[in-house]
Parts: structure tokens; sequence; C-alpha cells
């Protein structure tokens, strides 16, 4: 009742689901093309796509593929030895998150390669193999 909610200061509110939902539909209705022969471009496309806030790639020997950040490199030397550092611990996972001033790193292998996506949000496995996806099509359209 009012009164009890007065008292006890329950706070009854609740997510705007219908309108989280909106905008969900609204970001996947909008049509992203990736033209383009550069790397770091195409990247951010792949951002602006995924709403993330940047996406290194790196290969598993420390060696820098591409990156939409200028800082690619110093973040794939860290990324690669942690994850070298937990997979050598136990079997290897499928994905590292670590959330450090207030953003989430997210890790993920794929092809040899180690995705570095760092976000407001974490990811889903899900989620990050769809842009792993995204991403092989940008290298192989980079490369090729």
């Amino acid at each position: 009742t009012r009164f009890a909610a007065k008292i006890i200061a329950v706070d009854d509110t609740a997510v705007p689901r219908e309108q989280l939902q909106l905008l969900y539909e609204m970001l996947q209705s909008e049509k992203i093309e990736l033209k383009g022969k550069d790397a770091k471009k195409l990247l951010e496309c792949l951002k602006r796509k995924h709403a993330v806030n940047s996406i290194t790639v790196v290969r598993l020997n420390n060696r820098l593929v591409c990156s939409s950040e200028g800082n690619g490199a110093a973040d794939a030397g860290r990324a690669v030895d942690l994850f070298k550092f937990i997979s050598s611990d136990s079997s290897k996972p499928d994905a590292i998150a670590v959330k450090r001033n207030s953003q989430w790193h997210m890790l993920f292998p794929s092809n040899g390669k180690l995705l570095i996506i760092k976000a407001n949000n974490s990811l889903s496995t899900l989620e990050l193999k769809v842009i792993a996806k995204d991403i092989e099509r940008v290298l192989q359209k980079q490369f090729n």
C-alpha cells in the first residue's frame, strides 16, 4: 500500500523494458555499410554497429593485426599475456571479461587471433561470436 511504501521506502520502479526494446530494434535496423580497404576505418564501423568502445585484433604471438584505437599495441601485449596465463592454469576459456575503470575488457579467441573488445557493458559469448564473425569478414576483405 501507499502508506507502507512511504514508511518502508520501498523502490518499486522497474526497468522501462518497452523503451529499451524500442531502442534495441532501432539500433538493429540501422544499416552500417562497411566500405573501404582501411582496416581501422572498417573497425570504426564495427564499433558503431556493435556499440562497443574499441576493437583490437592481435595474433597469439603478440603481433598486432589491427586496432580501432591508437593504443592497440600496448593493450595487445597485456591481453595476450593475461589470456595465456589463464589458459595455462585451466582449460582454454571461451572468453575472459575483466572490469577496469568502469569499462569491460573482453578477450575472445577466434581463429588463432585474440579479439580485445572494450565496452561499457559486458557482452555475452554469443555477442562476442557475432563480432568475431564480422571482424573475420573485415579482415578477409582487407587482405584479399
